[in-house]
């Protein structure tokens, strides 16, 4: 039972009120972190208030939260901005659920989707057990009532003066209105804020808000005074009693071993071996490329939950058996290596042949921590401690979140395809029209070299005089809003002559001019 349950619905109110704050009709930006610092701080004020002890892990899992929190702060580009918040609100639902024992550091996979389930429930649920009062000691209730004749003694001359206060300011601020129209307007603009034709937003505004205080406060409730304490799993008993039997799951291993050798082979015989062997077969080494590294990804990841299905569902009965799924499983997670290599490889030849896209960076990005994790999973399998996967599974999340968020996509986009065209090869403007203001820096700096082709300095300069018409003349959004990516961008664009690239705005769409050429800003490119 909360000891202080009206705290706990301040806290949550506060977290609510936040939302609605930073949030209602805002794009996350800084916002994002202020107000992942906010709810983290009420966490940690009522867990004091309560005399809670969080776990030493859970320190480690706050500065995931914050490091995460902080990615919607410093890039513009959408993938990167939602990876962020996405994480970052998984996160702090995994530190609700684990917040006293750090057993998110210990769960396996099913225990982690089962607590965030639990953290699901308890928000709907657990609301109501503060308004239950614990039971009060007789001299607690005195004490109590002697608390409130206090509290109301106090608040009366504060009622009443405000009771006066309010008629009488109304009546002479309507008699300045009327005698200085300066201020009537100044007024007239700070009133607007309680606008009656907003009231259908202000009643939708204050419900979300409650139903948001109900849910954190379970949330809260949840976290620092769970109904039942959750011990730590036993990664040493199943999830589930194994039910498929041996024969089964030989020959299901053992078809995809076989498929996967197959594939491998024909591997390091054509895209291994050379552009030769792929043009004998009758195929160019782009069309080769071009087909098949998203799909050799998702084969990967099915691969990867069919040998943790099976390692859960599977009967191995003598110690002959769990050996050979354990060689059998090796094998096909080390082919699953070799065809993630061959993804990778068509894809660096895509890029060579087309440039780089959002979508083949993304890619690029999770490859390497897809691999890590298969790894993980042989390593955890041969040392039979395969139910610890649910922890590199968070560690690759995470990581593949932090790498995506440092990385600067469209800062590494632009710089790729610019080198591109340094070399002779296509130079990919129209994609660059539709790159964020995480681009801008990098793009500035090649517009400044000396020496520079005169087509690469004209795309860029036409791109950066489409960046700087809307970054440095268009309205600036809220601070709510504010990003390091925007005020880089203002930064590098600042107090350039742009008039070589003049731009205009016809029919609600920024068009720039290169020479003779009229071309739309912000382009969306055709294909991924």
């Amino acid at each position: 039972m909360a000891r202080h349950a009206n705290r706990f619905w301040l806290a949550a109110l506060v977290a609510a009120w936040a939302v609605d704050f930073m949030f209602f009709s805002q794009t996350p930006g800084v916002s994002f972190l202020i107000w992942i610092l906010l709810a983290l701080a009420a966490g940690l004020l009522l867990a004091r208030s309560e005399d809670v002890r969080p776990s030493p892990l859970t320190w480690v899992l706050v500065g995931l939260l914050v490091l995460l929190g902080a990615i919607p702060f410093l890039r513009a580009e959408p993938f990167s901005a939602s990876v962020g918040v996405l994480f970052a609100v998984g996160g702090l639902m995994l530190l609700a659920a684990t917040f006293r024992t750090g057993n998110w550091f210990f769960n396996r996979t099913w225990d982690t989707l089962s607590e965030l389930l639990g953290v699901v429930i308890a928000a709907i649920s657990r609301p109501f057990d503060l308004f239950k009062a614990p039971p009060a000691r007789v001299e607690d209730g005195d004490k109590a009532a002697a608390g409130k004749r206090r509290f109301w003694t106090g608040a009366a001359p504060v009622v009443r003066g405000l009771l006066i206060a309010i008629p009488v300011v109304a009546v002479l601020a309507a008699l300045l209105s009327s005698a200085d129209l300066v201020f009537a307007d100044r007024l007239k603009s700070l009133l607007t804020f309680f606008d009656l034709e907003k009231l259908p937003q202000y009643v939708f505004r204050l419900i979300y808000i409650l139903v948001l205080t109900f849910l954190f406060a379970g949330v809260y409730l949840h976290a620092l005074l769970p109904q039942k304490p959750t011990a730590r799993p036993d990664t040493s008993q199943p999830v589930v009693k194994p039910f498929l039997g041996w024969t089964e799951t030989v020959i299901v291993l053992s078809a995809v071993v076989l498929l996967f050798a197959f594939f491998v082979v024909l591997q390091f015989q054509y895209l291994f071996g050379g552009q030769a062997n792929i043009t004998a077969a009758g195929y160019t080494y782009s069309e080769y490329a071009r087909r098949g590294f998203s799909e050799l990804v998702a084969v990967a990841v099915l691969s990867l939950l069919l040998t943790l299905t099976l390692g859960s569902v599977a009967r191995r009965d003598s110690p002959g058996q769990r050996t050979a799924f354990t060689v059998l499983t090796a094998a096909l997670l080390a082919l699953v290596l070799v065809i993630l290599g061959s993804a990778l490889q068509r894809l660096l030849l895509y890029e060579q042949a087309y440039g780089f896209t959002r979508l083949r960076t993304y890619t690029l990005i999770f490859i390497p921590w897809l691999a890590l994790l298969l790894l993980a999973a042989i390593g955890l399998e041969v040392s039979q401690r395969s139910r610890r996967f649910g922890l590199a599974l968070l560690i690759a999340m995470a990581g593949f979140g932090l790498t995506v968020g440092a990385l600067n996509v469209d800062g590494f986009i632009a710089r790729q395809n610019i080198e591109r065209g340094l070399r002779s090869e296509e130079f990919d403007r129209a994609y660059l029209g539709e790159l964020s203001t995480d681009a801008v820096p990098v793009m500035m700096k090649y517009f400044q070299q000396t020496g520079l082709d005169p087509v690469i300095r004209d795309g860029l300069g036409a791109e950066l005089a489409c960046q700087a018409e809307v970054v440095l003349t268009e309205p600036q959004p809220s601070w709510k809003a504010f990003t390091v990516s925007r005020a880089s961008a203002r930064q590098a664009l600042a107090g350039r002559d742009w008039t070589n690239y003049p731009v205009v705005l016809r029919d609600g769409t920024y068009y720039v001019t290169v020479g003779k050429t009229q071309d739309a800003c912000f382009r969306v490119p055709a294909g991924d």
